[in-house]
């Protein structure tokens, strides 16, 4: 369904006379999520739909350089969005990237380990995804910096669902069932977690890497028992005999944080400053629609993932979204000087990768640190 929109879409673009093209090359399907660059899911090969024109006159104000830098602008900004995340939605849906001095070329990844890989290789300059492939990427070494957070997840943004005939009503019952999830997303490190609360090791049950579309896949079949994913893969799995038995709203409430965040590639940021604060905008914008307009936000979500709105309604209600102004508070980035609990969080995320053995060594406090960047903050405020 998702599909058939973006076409859509990008036809309406070709009559505006511009149409943006995706990148050609599906990563490669791996079990090894150590590295936060594999990926356990091919990425989507349709594009999201560029948010502006090629023939975009902002940057004649600029005489096409950066302002800051005086780099001459890239032809385009290459900007990940994930399937199923809701600040994707509505900064697409919404067309916030129409304020971008070049073009957009708005990519769809169906997890945030493609969009690690496409950082890798240059195919990816910013993009907003989840908290653990960001660990991880950054305990790997891949060359992006934290420099926004959407929000922190929360209700059943993602979730683990069950097979209702199973009779399952605890997490513990799990034992010998067979799991699936998306290896080094969010879901993964979730779903680690629910087991180790829970009082189960790996070891005690058995789990499948698969993306979305697998896991929809498999469930059909009868070859799972469980799963720990996003909509829409979650949605559909929960319309065909599925329960959802807990989700990350609760492991919030058990200590257990999970934001979403926004990354630039380092050689990308340094030549072109001004872009990626005006990809901080949009996503500043997000957060305002969510805050004054929250069903807007909400058919925009359900727009863009192919599900109802009341669906939809809990992926913009039940997360905390995050102003521009509170991102250079201590309880996310940080300021310049004292960096904020994010790098707390990831380098709890870590931790617990290593522990898991998806890790070789977690970092020292001061490598995520250092992976923080405020300044694309303070220049969208200004």
């Amino acid at each position: 369904m998702k599909k058939i929109k973006l076409l859509l879409s990008l036809a309406l673009l070709l009559a505006a006379g511009s149409l943006f093209t995706a990148c050609s090359s599906n990563s490669t399907k791996t079990s090894a999520p150590d590295t936060g660059a594999t990926t356990a899911t091919t990425a989507t090969d349709t594009p999201a739909p560029a948010a502006n024109s090629a023939d975009n006159d902002n940057s004649k104000d600029n005489d096409g350089k950066d302002p800051i830098t005086g780099e001459t602008y890239p032809e385009q900004i290459n900007i990940g969005v994930i399937e199923g995340g809701p600040e994707s939605a509505i900064l697409i849906q919404e067309n916030y990237f129409k304020d971008i001095d070049v073009k957009v070329n708005a990519v769809n990844y169906s997890a945030g380990t493609d969009i690690n890989n496409a950082v890798v290789s240059g195919d990816v300059d910013v993009a907003s995804f989840g908290s653990s492939p960001i660990a991880l990427g950054i305990s790997n070494g891949i060359n992006y910096k934290a420099v926004f957070v959407s929000y922190l997840e929360g209700g059943n943004i993602e979730a683990l669902v069950v097979k209702k005939s199973l009779g399952v009503s605890a997490v513990a019952d799990l034992k010998g069932k067979t799991i699936a999830a998306p290896f080094g997303t969010t879901s993964h490190y979730a779903l680690l977690n629910t087991l180790k609360l829970a009082g189960l090791s790996p070891s005690d049950v058995t789990l499948l890497d698969m993306g979305g579309a697998d896991i929809v896949a498999a469930w059909t079949r009868g070859d799972i028992d469980a799963a720990y994913i996003w909509s829409p893969a979650l949605d559909e799995c929960v319309k065909n005999d599925g329960v959802i038995l807990t989700n990350v709203g609760e492991l919030a409430r058990q200590g257990v944080s999970i934001p979403e965040i926004a990354v630039a590639r380092n050689e990308f940021a340094e030549k072109y400053p001004t872009l990626v604060s005006q990809y901080i905008k949009a996503l500043i914008n997000t957060y305002d629609l969510v805050k004054n307009n929250p069903d807007q936000a909400t058919k925009a979500v359900a727009a863009w993932e192919g599900v109802t709105e009341e669906n939809a309604k809990g992926q913009v209600a039940d997360n905390i979204w995050v102003s521009g102004e509170d991102q250079l508070t201590a309880d996310y980035l940080g300021t310049r000087d004292s960096k904020g609990k994010l790098a707390d969080t990831l380098k709890t995320i870590a931790d617990f990768h290593t522990e898991q053995g998806n890790l070789g060594s977690s970092p020292e406090l001061s490598v995520f640190q250092n992976a923080i960047d405020t300044s694309f903050v303070e220049l969208a405020l200004k």
